[in-house]
């Protein structure tokens, strides 16, 4: 063959390659959670009915006042905590953060100490320089303006898509899961964090779910929950091996997770108007846990109840048909692409 030829052919099988084996893996995880596969049991708790919040990314149960959680939307949005009634989905405060200018932040958490971390680090384009972390006192119900510290990050392999944070309320550990196609790195930042250097956090070398839209800590510090937008993966954060996952419900673009404060149960929610906030109880087993009807954060027999129909298979959300249409096109054009460096080596 001409070597010319050599040279165009060869980069272009492996771009081949690299599209097949992408398709291939998340075709196989897509099947294993969708076919056959029952939804863990879940409640609906509440709407989010709020024409404010659109683009629920992040979500963060209070463990100092009751029946409360905080939401925050996606990029496009300005720098406004959302408080909301648990049990109704009421917004019952707002907070802004001032002196900030937040391009596409995708979780929030709550540490040991009562302090709230929101993550500016969504990279679809994988493209940022500036991911950083953003530090203030929970503020609780009402209207509230705060300053933030800013902590930047910086990864050791580049650029990287992260819409989940989590914190260890025992120890204050933080840990960052990546968005990958093919599984999900779990990241641990320092223990002290600078407002000045950046931040490198590490890998933990443990693979967790493709496509990881949010994670969580359970209360007790033993266990890392991470979900995306089929499945919850349960890890032991002792080893960081997965030692269960779920079929989680159908939603239009589940995006959240919190733990509720009993460590029994936590919260999913979706992007989208009107999402709603579902119960799923939790056990480290792969058999699903009885669903609470009431928990340490609403109050027994406040706000909707609705158990889901547990017997029902879950169907692919849109989110998922669009994401795996839009990998079909662009392995089309790839190969496209390719048929045509062909023809060229060949004139």
């Amino acid at each position: 063959m001409n070597p010319r030829h050599r040279r165009l052919l060869i980069p272009g099988l492996l771009v081949v390659l690299v599209v097949v084996v992408v398709v291939s893996s998340i075709a196989r995880r897509a099947e294993a959670a969708t076919l056959g596969q029952e939804a863990t049991p879940s409640r609906v708790v509440s709407t989010i009915d709020d024409p404010r919040i659109t683009e629920s990314s992040g979500l963060a149960v209070s463990t100092r006042h009751a029946d409360l959680a905080y939401t925050i939307n996606d990029s496009g949005h300005g720098p406004e905590i959302f408080a909301l009634r648990v049990s109704t989905g009421e917004v019952v405060g707002v907070t802004t953060v001032t002196g900030v200018t937040w391009r596409d932040t995708e979780a929030m958490a709550i540490d040991g100490d009562g302090r709230m971390w929101v993550a500016d680090t969504g990279d679809n384009d994988a493209v940022r320089r500036d991911v950083a972390l953003y530090a203030f006192d929970e503020p609780g119900e009402g209207e509230h303006s705060t300053t933030a510290k800013r902590y930047p990050v910086k990864y050791t392999t580049g650029s990287q898509d992260v819409e989940s944070l989590a914190i260890d309320p025992t120890t204050g550990r933080k840990v960052l899961v990546t968005k990958g196609l093919l599984d999900g790195q779990v990241l641990t930042l320092p223990e002290k964090l600078s407002e000045t250097e950046p931040n490198v956090p590490e890998d933990t070398a443990a693979a967790s779910l493709l496509l990881a839209t949010d994670a969580a800590w359970s209360p007790d510090g033993r266990w890392l929950v991470v979900r995306n937008y089929l499945q919850a993966a349960t890890l032991d954060t002792t080893t960081w091996k997965t030692v269960s996952t779920v079929t989680l419900p159908d939603q239009e673009q589940g995006e959240t997770l919190a733990f509720e404060p009993g460590g029994t149960s936590y919260l999913i929610g979706s992007e989208g108007k009107d999402s709603e906030l579902l119960r799923i109880g939790f056990s480290s087993e792969d058999e699903a846990a009885p669903v609470p009807s009431a928990t340490s954060t609403p109050p027994a027999g406040s706000g909707p109840q609705e158990e889901t129909d547990d017997s029902s298979v879950l169907q692919p959300t849109a989110a998922e048909i669009a994401l795996g249409g839009g990998i079909g096109v662009a392995a089309l054009v790839l190969l496209g692409g390719i048929a045509l460096l062909v023809r060229r080596a060949r004139r």
